[in-house]
C-alpha cells in the first residue's frame, strides 16, 4: 500500500487544459493575445477556428484557435503571439498541443513556441522551437526542466514569418502537466 501511494504522489499534474473551445474567453482565464506584427495587418492575431477551412482535431469542428496572414500588412512580418496564464516550474513541466496548416502550394505556415517568464515579455523567450506546419494535425511538445522552487513561467506560441508567404494555422488541445 505504501509504494501504491507514494506511485500516486508521483502522477502526472495537470496545470493547463485548453480545447480552445471558446476563444473569446481566454483573456479572462489569464491567457494573453498580441499582435506584435510589423507593420500590423487587419485581423485580430488569434481568433476562433474556422470550420469552413478545415476541422479542429477534438470536439466541436471550430473549437480550436487559429491565426492567418492577414496579421501582418502586405510584405510585412508576422508576429502573432498567443500566450498562456502563468504556471509553476518548480518541477518539470511537460508542454503539448497539435498544430495543423491550411496548406496552399507556394505558402508555408510557422509556428515558434517556448518558456517565457511570468510576466509574459515576448522578449523573455527561451528555450524556442520553430517549425513548419503541416496540412495534419501533428503533435508538438516541449520538455521543461525545473527551475526551483518558487519559480513561475508561461508558455508562448508564435505564429511567425513572412506574411505573403504565409496562409492560416491552427493550433487544439493544448496541456500543460508537472
Amino acid at each position: 500500500a505504501l509504494v501504491g501511494a507514494m506511485a500516486s504522489a508521483h502522477a502526472d499534474a495537470t496545470l493547463i487544459s485548453e480545447g480552445f473551445d471558446n476563444v473569446a474567453n481566454l483573456p479572462s482565464s489569464g491567457w494573453t493575445i498580441l499582435n506584435l506584427s510589423t507593420p500590423a495587418g487587419l485581423t485580430s492575431p488569434w481568433v476562433q477556428g474556422d470550420q469552413t477551412i478545415f476541422s479542429a482535431l477534438s470536439g466541436s469542428a471550430e473549437s480550436y484557435i487559429s491565426s492567418n496572414f492577414n496579421n501582418a500588412a502586405e510584405g510585412g512580418n508576422l508576429a502573432s503571439w498567443l500566450i498562456t496564464p502563468v504556471f509553476s516550474t518548480a518541477t518539470d513541466v511537460v508542454v503539448t498541443f497539435w498544430a495543423k496548416a491550411d496548406v496552399v502550394d507556394g505558402y508555408f505556415d510557422q509556428l515558434t513556441f517556448g518558456l517565457l517568464d511570468a510576466s509574459g515579455n515576448p522578449t523573455s523567450l527561451v528555450l524556442d522551437t520553430t517549425v513548419t506546419v503541416s496540412g495534419e494535425w501533428a503533435k508538438y511538445s516541449l520538455n521543461l526542466a525545473s527551475l526551483g522552487a518558487g519559480t513561475s513561467g508561461r508558455f508562448a506560441i508564435e505564429y511567425t514569418g513572412l506574411a505573403d508567404q504565409a496562409n492560416y494555422v491552427g493550433v487544439d488541445n493544448l496541456s500543460v502537466s508537472a
